[in-house]
């Protein structure tokens, strides 16, 4: 009963803060995962002349890491709140977990 009575109190707190934690999850699996996306463009752009890869770069970080966060974000925030209001404190806290682990498996940490 202790238990449920915390997770219920720790979903009503989390509540107004979903948007901030779904964007943290998404700019975590960013952080995580950028330097694939870095090395996949940087491969795709080494015959190009050095302003047009230095132009590419650019509007990657820029706009393409933009367009992740702001296309994504709402998609982890739909999910969340889908997960059923007990669970959400749990599944977030794995979910952070999750990747934490992947950020020490990437040598992140």
């Amino acid at each position: 009963m202790l238990i449920l009575d915390f997770n219920l109190r720790a979903a009503q707190m989390m509540q107004p803060h979903l948007n901030d934690i779904s964007l943290a999850l998404v700019a975590t699996c960013l952080v995580i995962y950028g330097g694939k996306i870095n090395n996949f463009l940087k491969r795709l752009v080494a015959s190009w002349i050095f302003i047009a890869r230095v132009a590419a770069f650019i509007l990657m970080c820029t706009f393409g890491y933009g367009l992740l966060t702001l296309w994504s974000q709402p998609l982890v925030y739909w999910g969340i709140t889908r997960i059923d209001f007990a669970y959400r404190p749990i599944v977030v806290c794995v979910c952070f977990c999750l990747l934490g682990i992947l950020a020490e498996r990437k040598r992140h940490l």
